[in-house]
């Protein structure tokens, strides 16, 4: 099925499903939060798409599991993603449509370039064989919205939504245009993977036996990076050729390295930082 084909199939909570938050049309969506004053950035973002097309629909907070048999997550080895509960993975906003020809569909976050990457993240779990969304691949690309990219923005989605541009092209697109090339990404996402240890353990240490939820957001990032970092290395087909000679098991294991090079804190870890008792901690975490 595609993309549009599947998504309007999700009951969200109004009808009592568990899959999304708000599943319909982006007009209602948009008087939902329009008298909201902590979403004036995104009520102002989602009105503009709406002029792009006034069938637009939304998906908010669609929940996805992991694969555990997808083979670049068994490459990865990061077993405490699978201790996560299912749908703990939740992309917050999923844009799409559909014309005569084509269906499509836009992950889409606010933030900075962080925030790109996790957008990108989303994308390849999503598309990850045996699940639902298997092949539509080629339907969804990922975008960030901050200020200081709005002309980014518009023009991205102006390219994607209404001249009907392929995926491929517009993620490319994208980018050239915040990063000057994939080694640049990996390293942010690498130089993020150490922020949020700093951070958990500053956290941590306040929530004791509340700590649940927030190790497996933890997790949960880590995890995304991780994959990140694995796809993506994989995807550069420049790579492939220049730096590999075509040898697709040696670029296999340069991606590898770069996930490994996430480093993160153990689900026992942040337990025991959560609890107090992180001396007595003597594993190692990355």
């Amino acid at each position: 099925m595609a993309i549009y084909d599947i998504l309007t199939a999700h009951k969200d909570q109004r009808d009592g499903g568990d899959v999304c938050t708000f599943n319909g049309y982006l007009e209602d969506y948009l008087g939902i939060i329009e008298e909201d004053e902590n979403k004036e950035k995104e009520t102002s973002v989602l009105r503009y798409l709406y002029t792009l097309d006034e069938n637009l629909r939304i998906c908010t907070d669609l929940h996805l599991d992991i694969n555990r048999d997808a083979i670049a997550n068994q490459i990865i080895r990061y077993k405490d993603a699978f201790k996560m509960p299912k749908g703990q993975i939740t992309i917050p906003y999923i844009i799409y449509g559909k014309d005569d020809d084509t269906q499509r569909a836009s992950i889409l976050l606010f933030g900075n370039k962080d925030d790109y990457i996790f957008a990108k993240a989303y994308y390849y779990v999503i598309s990850e064989p045996d699940n639902m969304y298997e092949g539509t691949r080629n339907e969804i690309i990922s975008m960030v919205y901050q200020e200081d990219y709005d002309d980014l923005f518009q023009e991205t989605m102006e390219r994607y939504f209404v001249k009907k541009e392929k995926a491929g092209l517009i993620q490319r697109f994208v980018d050239r245009r915040l990063f000057k090339n994939y080694d640049e990404m990996i390293d942010l996402a690498k130089n993020y993977g150490e922020q949020l240890q700093v951070q958990a353990r500053e956290e941590l240490t306040t929530l004791g036996d509340d700590a649940q939820p927030v190790v497996y957001q933890y997790i949960m990032k880590w995890f995304l990076l991780k994959k990140f970092c694995y796809v993506q290395f994989m995807m550069d087909k420049r790579k492939l050729q220049e730096a590999f000679e075509g040898n697709v098991k040696k670029q296999r294991h340069g991606a590898k390295e770069r996930s490994d090079a996430i480093g993160f804190i153990s689900y026992r870890e942040m337990w025991m930082i959560a609890k107090g008792l992180a001396n007595d901690v003597t594993e190692t975490t990355e």
